[in-house]
């Protein structure tokens, strides 16, 4: 399965080695070219932590793009001794990756030990300086520039008092599941709301939705499923549930999303599945496939998801405002899709041999760029609307 990265439920620490071929500077990106970014991520964390190693195992959480400094948030674990982390298959770690450096910096680390094999404890930094548990955030984060702050919800953090935890930590993990945490990017310091979805439905932690609405002044919320829909006000601090007319015409489950900045849509993927929710007026609207999949042909007892088409689980979707386009990402740099908004008409452009993650993107409209990462494995891509002809 070319080019696909599955995560299975063990811990992958990185070390010297591992990282060889390091560079320093910003790497280059010719037009409609995916490029490997190669980025000295060894050096920062013998700079920052000496004892520290990559732990990279949690391929379940997102990345977020701080629009305030066009830099891209990539979540992580780090294991350290000296810390008292080791976060297993969760994240515990945000790492701010420069996209016109191509370097980056540790800017938070959870005050928690333990992680996906347990044991749970609050270290004794917590109790000055709260954190979330480690966990996966999958797409519950989100970015509001006008308070260069970050917010999170929900997630999988189970795990993290299955066994060998304190009472203290197994009490703060049924209060934290109950919160909504902020970021704030200038004190460098994570703060509580003692109000979430939970409190006015019950819905499945995984795989749970979270977006910044800058017309309404709000964040906005949906399930797995796509069918429980809320919304919170910045100004009250509080969640509010909203019914919709019909839920999502396509599972949410795995999906990852972007913000069609434009029109104010909120844009969901999954390999080929593409649609739109506009918050306005609270509706959803199904796009194009932006490949043709047939079902794949099984024989009796065969298992259908060896047979499957490795563009069905792939993730990667950002909205290119320069262009008005939403590009998604395939197993390779020559499987890039380009949906034409005005046109409602999908573009395919061969951008390169290269194989590709199943990874996150994020676009950057003052370098006219999109990044995309898994854990530390990071892309680049410039899209410039080639003169080939329409392929739908």
């Amino acid at each position: 399965m070319r080019g696909i990265v599955y995560v299975a439920a063990a811990v992958l620490v990185w070390d010297g080695a591992a990282l060889a071929g390091e560079s320093r500077g910003p790497t280059p990106v010719p037009p409609n070219t995916w490029v490997k970014v190669n980025i000295a991520w060894q050096e920062t964390l013998r700079t920052e932590i000496p004892d520290g190693r990559w732990a990279t195992g949690d391929g379940y959480s997102d990345n977020l793009c701080r629009s305030k400094t066009g830099t891209v948030l990539i979540r992580t674990g780090i294991r350290s001794a000296s810390r008292g982390t080791n976060p297993g298959f969760y994240t515990n770690t945000s790492v701010e990756w420069n996209l016109a450096t191509d370097t980056v910096k540790v800017i938070d680390i959870a005050n928690w030990a333990g992680g996906s094999s347990g044991g749970g404890k609050l270290l004794p930094a917590f109790k000055e300086r709260p954190t979330p548990t480690p966990r996966h955030t999958y797409d519950g984060m989100a970015y509001v520039p006008e308070e260069d702050a970050m917010y999170l919800v929900l997630g999988a953090n189970w795990r993290v008092t299955a066994r060998s935890s304190t009472e203290e930590a197994k009490k703060q993990h049924q209060i934290d599941n109950t919160l909504t945490w902020r970021y704030d990017f200038k004190t460098g310091r994570w703060s509580t709301i003692d109000h979430n979805v939970w409190k006015l439905f019950k819905c499945s932690p995984y795989e749970a939705h979270m977006q910044y609405w800058p017309e309404g002044k709000r964040l906005i919320f949906f399930n797995d499923r796509g069918n429980l829909y809320a919304e919170f006000d910045l100004a009250t601090k509080a969640w509010k549930q909203v019914a919709l007319d019909k839920p999502s015409p396509m599972s949410l489950y795995n999906a990852r999303s972007t913000w069609d900045s434009k029109r104010s849509l909120w844009v969901f993927r999954l390999g080929p599945k593409v649609c739109t929710f506009d918050p306005k007026t609270r509706t959803f609207e199904q796009l194009p496939d932006c490949w043709d999949i047939p079902a794949p042909a099984t024989r009796p007892g065969q298992d259908e998801r060896r047979e499957r088409d490795p563009r069905m689980g792939l993730k990667g979707v950002t909205y290119i405002s320069k262009h008005d386009v939403y590009l998604v990402t395939g197993p390779t740099g020559n499987d890039t899709m380009v949906y034409h908004v005005p046109e409602k008409r999908w573009e395919s452009v061969k951008g390169g041999d290269i194989d590709l993650i199943n990874g996150y993107c994020q676009y950057n409209p003052d370098l006219d760029v999109v990044a995309m990462n898994f854990q530390l494995q990071c892309f680049k891509f410039r899209y410039v609307r080639p003169a080939a002809a329409w392929t739908r």
